[in-house]
């Protein structure tokens, strides 16, 4: 019997059949649509699906989700429409098969724990970096949720106070905010961040400045993860962080800015996410497992 994978993102829902040694047998994406009924939306998310042979299926969603799998928090505008449903039983209900949803990044944060740069670990922590930014927190038996489930949230980390209104770690440190910074820097705007790594790879004066003072607010958050949780590892996920010298560049910001006081003590080491593109796949299907 094999597991499918189903991560519900903005932009694309993907898909991944696996089998029980976890490798992935078969792997398919969709646009994610606007749909005016939740209705609607779950039958889009389980149209076409061959049920046979599938034993179990795992969700990574965005947003809070509770331990009964209801959605308790609006997201970005394709799926917002989850709000307060319930994810395990609408699939159930189409579909026929035990279901059971995680939240995007605690899912990828599974992953890593369980199969990736985390495994083997007591404490670990995950910063994945994308149009937003999410985060998770793990101990050695798996996610800490925290009592209403916002455990490691770090998209609503507060970053700083303008006109009297906390702004969030998502408005500094996301790829969006890299984009953000740099076209406040030049006069010839970037739609991509990727096109800003680009340039910074070539040594654009501007592109340089931009990325530097980007790293710094991912260190800020790494900061406050080291010095609230210190776990053993801080994995950091999402596209971005595919690319070897961009980890580089983060290890070597977040050493230079750690508190002076705590430099010879501390052993926290910042990692590059095994699993990119299937961590959320995999790892919702991980806790599917977890909950039979």
């Amino acid at each position: 019997m094999n597991y499918l994978g189903i991560d519900i993102g903005g932009t694309f829902i993907k898909y991944a059949l696996v089998n029980q040694q976890f490798e992935i047998i078969k792997k398919w994406k969709k646009e994610t649509k606007y749909f005016l009924t939740s209705d609607e939306f779950y039958d889009y998310v389980c149209q076409d699906i061959d049920c046979y042979e599938l034993s179990l299926i795992g969700v990574s969603a965005p947003g809070v989700i509770s331990h009964l799998s209801q959605v308790l928090t609006e997201t970005s505008p394709r799926t917002k429409i989850m709000y307060q449903t319930y994810i395990n039983q609408e699939i159930m209900k189409r579909l026929k098969i035990t279901t059971y949803a995680i939240n995007d990044a605690k899912a990828a944060g599974l992953c890593e724990l369980k199969l990736g740069s985390a495994q083997g670990t007591k404490s670990s922590a995950f910063m994945i970096i994308g149009t937003g930014i999410g985060g998770c927190l793990c101990d050695e038996f798996g996610v800490i949720d925290g009592h209403d489930s916002i455990a490691g949230e770090l998209s609503c980390l507060p970053f700083d106070v303008v006109d009297g209104k906390i702004i969030s770690a998502s408005h500094f440190a996301s790829m969006s905010a890299l984009i953000d910074i740099y076209n406040q820097l030049s006069l010839y705007p970037e739609k991509y961040g990727k096109t800003i790594c680009e340039k910074y790879l070539n040594h654009d004066a501007i592109a340089i400045k931009a990325m530097d003072k980007w790293v710094t607010h991912i260190c800020f958050v790494l900061n406050v993860l080291t010095l609230c949780y210190n776990p053993e590892v801080i994995c950091i996920g999402g596209g971005i962080s595919e690319e070897e010298w961009f980890i580089q560049v983060v290890q070597d910001k977040y050493n230079e800015l750690l508190p002076k006081r705590f430099q010879h003590v501390l052993t926290t080491e910042i990692k590059q996410c095994q699993y990119h593109n299937e961590a959320n796949l995999l790892g919702a299907i991980l806790f599917a497992l977890s909950q039979k």
